[in-house]
């Protein structure tokens, strides 16, 4: 078993966070009061691979040169710092162990949903919250299956497991019958392992009562719960590439679960990721990323107008590890050119796509108006100069014109990347409201989710 060790680093901001109010809407005295009746509603938002650099780059991508930056909702909640590694051989976390230390308070190996190194299946806090009457959910930019959600509500040896992660979440029960789901409310992608060759689980979930829906506008007229939303095959798209989701789902869980609350007066927990900054993470894509933390950002602005109006809300906000070794800045150069970030109207998934059904000649025209940069003649010569070798497949040509991409838009914009994979850096912790306080300071993430388990009573 990995030995749990800490080395305390000086670090200004978190030193500074730890000399903050921990919560903006609650006094101590008024803390108190609304604790002592019932616990509160749990709102715990994850940026899957969002370091404290994407949000400076969302801040400052949003800002204008010259004046001062733009205030975001996470300004008012930074309370500490938390380390991330995983109960393995390095480091370095993947999504699975760090979920799995969010929702259980114990480390594990990489790769694990919801248990221990052992394998033996740890309580996360929906199950504990469950098993206490609380109403719970779950809400993703990625398919519901994927590593962070799975990992709250379900126990696996490996998060490659995604059919067996749906079957899961499809017959999981609670109660004294076995009458209730282990969610009220689970909103993301993921429609292709719900509804595969070997097992449609649509019609048989609801048959027995679940609301089962697959586009918005249905969402945003439903009412009855449980639901189970699933609305792409897979992942939800890119923000930069659609339209911004998760502040949409989340205003819609909130307002089924405060529904279903008004008549059983049972608190919820809802955890909501967002996934897909890890994901342009992965790709070094900083157009991306900005446009994934804008939506996390805005998610959780619903979140803080909802506790506005129901005070007793902790909402508690982290990430389970960086992506990418971002840095603002490259080459030598004092500067990151933001306006040229967002000038960039595409993902490097869709351009590198659109390059690929097209011929050689119609590349620039392709590009030009999508990635709005300032490209000499030499740089543009040079990437349309990338030929398909005869030892090079479909998959490999594809890498290397988005490392092309990478390197010019990087340049371009002076945004660095270290790897393609996540860092063990630390991560912040921002929680505002009833027991924000316990959270403060320099903390490992499993102590977040001991705070957590506690509050479920």
């Amino acid at each position: 078993m990995f030995r749990r060790t800490f080395v305390l680093s000086v670090l200004s901001l978190a030193l500074a966070a730890c000399s903050q109010t921990p919560t903006e809407t609650s006094a101590p005295e008024e803390i108190a009061k609304v604790t002592s009746d019932r616990a509160p509603n749990i709102i715990y938002l994850i940026g899957d691979g969002t370091g404290f650099e994407f949000i400076s780059a969302y801040r400052y991508a949003h800002s204008t040169l010259g004046q001062e930056p733009i205030e975001t909702p996470f300004d008012d909640m930074l309370v500490g710092a938390a380390t991330t590694y995983p109960d393995d051989d390095t480091w370095v976390t993947d999504s699975a162990a760090s979920a799995t230390a969010l929702a259980t308070g114990v480390k594990s190996y990489n790769g694990a949903i919801g248990v221990d190194a052992d394998q033996h299946p740890q309580q996360t806090l929906m199950e504990k919250a469950r098993e206490h009457g609380w109403l719970t959910g779950a809400v993703s930019t990625s398919q519901v299956t994927h590593a962070t959600p799975a990992s709250f509500f379900t126990h696996h040896p490996s998060r490659r497991m995604y059919n067996e992660i749906a079957d899961s979440f499809a017959s999981t029960k609670f109660g004294a019958d076995n009458e209730l789901w282990s969610f009220d409310v689970l909103l993301g992608g993921g429609m292709s392992y719900f509804k595969r060759d070997d097992k449609n689980w649509l019609p048989e979930l609801q048959a027995d009562g679940m609301t089962i829906v697959n586009d918005y506008q249905t969402l945003e007229n439903t009412q009855q719960l449980p639901v189970l939303g699933l609305f792409a095959p897979v992942a939800l798209p890119y923000a930069i590439d659609d339209q911004p989701r998760l502040a949409q789902l989340t205003e819609n869980a909130l307002r089924l679960l405060s529904a279903q609350q008004a008549q059983t007066q049972q608190p919820f927990a809802l955890m909501i990721e967002g996934s897909k900054i890890d994901w342009c993470g992965h790709a070094n894509d900083i157009a991306c990323a900005v446009h994934e933390v804008a939506d996390f950002a805005a998610a959780l602005q619903v979140a803080k107008d909802f506790q506005a109006e129901h005070p007793n809300t902790l909402i508690v906000v982290t990430a389970d590890h960086s992506t990418g070794g971002l840095t603002l800045g490259q080459g030598g150069e004092y500067a990151w050119y933001s306006e040229r970030v967002m000038a960039i109207e595409n993902s490097l998934e869709v351009l590198v796509g659109g390059l690929l059904e097209r011929s050689r000649d119609q590349w620039r025209d392709y590009l030009e108006p999508r990635l709005n940069l300032p490209l000499s003649e030499a740089q543009w010569q040079q990437f349309l100069g990338l030929e398909m070798s005869g030892s090079e497949d479909r998959r490999d040509h594809e890498k290397r014109i988005q490392q092309a991409l990478v390197k010019l838009i990087s340049e371009l914009t002076r945004t660095g990347w270290t790897t393609s994979g996540h860092t063990a850096v630390d991560v912040p912790i921002m929680a505002s409201g009833p027991y924000a306080e316990q959270l403060r300071g320099y903390k490992d993430n499993t102590d977040i989710a001991k705070v957590l388990l506690q509050i479920v009573r």
